[in-house]
């Protein structure tokens, strides 16, 4: 029996946990900024969702804050994850797709089986 996966109806953008961890530490933004040696409009803007968290900054916040970039990397593809479900499901909602998946292209048939032909001559 197949189990249909549930996802959250909102996208919370990575800055409100940022504003969050931010207040919950006592720290201001421009003290974070000078943690992470960034200015503080580039954290201003992360904080108001319109700057995305990069690796750079990911690596930066992990430092400052004491986490891990992965963590900061993940609520970013989350949030634009969930960004794309939300937009995704207002227009199906608008005009129903066909149910399907695409036929396999042909170069990834190429791609398989040279992958497997390489393997045979090893």
């Amino acid at each position: 029996m197949a189990t249909e996966r549930s996802w959250p109806d909102v996208a919370i953008p990575p800055g409100e946990v940022l504003a969050e961890e931010l207040e919950v530490r006592g720290l201001t933004q421009s003290r974070l900024a000078h943690l992470m040696h960034r200015p503080l409009q580039a954290v201003n803007e992360i904080v108001r969702g319109r700057k995305r968290i990069t690796g750079a900054t990911a690596l930066g916040l992990a430092e400052a804050l004491g986490t891990s970039p992965e963590f900061w990397m993940r609520l970013e593809a989350d949030y634009e994850l969930n960004k794309a479900r939300l937009a995704l499901s207002s227009t199906t909602r608008r005009a129903p797709r066909k149910a399907g998946r695409l036929p396999r292209s042909p170069l990834m048939r190429t791609a398989k089986g040279r992958g497997s032909a390489s393997r045979a001559r090893a």
